[in-house]
């Protein structure tokens, strides 16, 4: 990461523009966005959620993308354009490939189900009514549009885990565990995705299992691939799909399912014509997640106005929490960050080999993990990195 001099820091610092105009938050968001997303992928953004897509929009996106340089996620959006939008034409060469992408997904989409019909038998074989949420929550409540599933993601309670546990490991599946609240199954011999079983949803909070009572509550049953589900109610469903958002946004993981978070928000808003946002404010009050879900709309308003409605962006919930989330996040990733890759490169079994490595050993090594003992303490932060929002603001990865 390459940083301005001492001298172009405080000249920024020192603009009255800069301090009224931009937050730690608006900082943060800004990074994110232009670092997730590129130009043309900003235009496919704000052409899909557009009122009203046009043709002359559409051949002007087409000019810039290239489907090969792509990738299959990415121009699955514009497989929904072509399937959502059928008034909009493609060129003769795009549209059996846009038509194929989708017939591909549909079919991966099939092969992962299998595996979590197969598992979710033996389950209510057991007495086990496992809740299905994510990404093939959605697909169930929406078959029509195939989707980037690497696997099924499902709930239950903490009482049947450990008997989850043993039945998929009798069937032939290995587990890895991911902390302590759930489990990644594969199929035997492979590496592959198959279903991840969770005893709760990871939130980065300390109050998850508050919100598990009520989002059983709402939930329905139904019969989804085969098998007696649970599934979470629309409002669950977005709740946990902004939770995510903010995760991944934090963590840098799954930046392509990011796009599709979107499309999921905008669908469960507007197909359900009651949709009561007190249940998400509500829930991010019991798992003390309401800076997560500030910043998760923020992040979604940047992108596209047409998502969330006016009465929830404009409202300042909760900003001085917002503030010292965003601080923590910019000081781990942006800062601390560029430390723990030096010293990853620094193992002790290095620091002999030369000088220079035994002194760097001793200069980095300390520094981080001191540096890293505050990165939970926002007031600590700013004290030490006065300048931190002025430095990501003008950097360049």
């Amino acid at each position: 990461m390459q940083l301005l001099s001492n001298n172009e820091i405080n000249d920024i610092k020192n603009s009255s523009y800069f301090k009224d105009k931009f937050s730690v938050t608006d900082v943060l968001i800004e990074n994110f966005y232009n670092e997730i997303l590129k130009n043309d992928e900003k235009e496919l953004l704000r052409f899909c959620f557009s009122i009203n897509p046009t043709q002359d929009r559409l051949d002007n996106l087409m000019t810039k993308w290239d489907i090969d340089v792509k990738g299959s996620e990415k121009s699955l959006l514009l497989s929904y354009m072509l399937k959502n939008h059928p008034h909009l034409k493609f060129s003769s060469s795009i549209e059996p490939r846009l038509k194929g992408l989708l017939n591909y997904y549909r079919f991966y989409n099939l092969k992962v189900i299998a595996h979590f019909s197969k598992i979710g038998r033996i389950l209510n074989q057991n007495n086990i009514t496992p809740m299905l949420i994510k990404g093939v929550a959605m697909k169930y409540i929406r078959p029509q549009l195939p989707r980037v599933m690497n696997d099924c993601d499902i709930l239950v309670s903490e009482d049947d885990f450990l008997k989850c546990e043993k039945l998929t490991k009798f069937m032939g599946y290995w587990w890895e565990k991911i902390a302590n609240h759930s489990i990644d199954l594969h199929p035997e011999n492979s590496n592959d995705g198959a279903v991840d079983i969770h005893k709760y949803f990871d939130m980065d909070s300390s109050f998850e299992k508050k919100y598990l009572p009520e989002l059983f509550y709402r939930s329905t049953e139904a019969k989804a691939f085969g098998v007696k589900c649970l599934i979470p109610s629309y409002e669950d469903m977005l709740f946990i799909s902004l939770i995510n958002l903010s995760k991944n946004l934090r963590n840098r993981t799954s930046q392509a399912g990011l796009l599709f978070t979107l499309f999921d928000s905008k669908f469960l808003i507007e197909q359900k014509r009651d949709f009561d946002w007190n249940i998400v404010k509500n829930s991010a009050k019991i798992t003390k997640t309401q800076v997560q879900i500030n910043f998760a709309a923020k992040f979604i308003e940047k992108i596209s106005s047409d998502i969330l409605p006016n009465e929830i962006t404009e409202k300042k919930l909760f900003e001085n929490e917002t503030k010292k989330y965003s601080t923590i996040v910019l000081y781990n990733r942006f800062y601390l960050e560029d430390l723990r890759i030096k010293c990853k490169e620094l193992p002790i079994k290095k620091m002999f080999l030369s000088f220079n490595n035994f002194i760097n050993y001793f200069k980095i090594k300390p520094k981080y993990y001191l540096l890293k003992s505050i990165k939970n303490s926002p007031f600590l932060i700013d004290l030490l990195i006065k300048d931190l929002k002025t430095k990501i603001y003008r950097c360049k990865s």
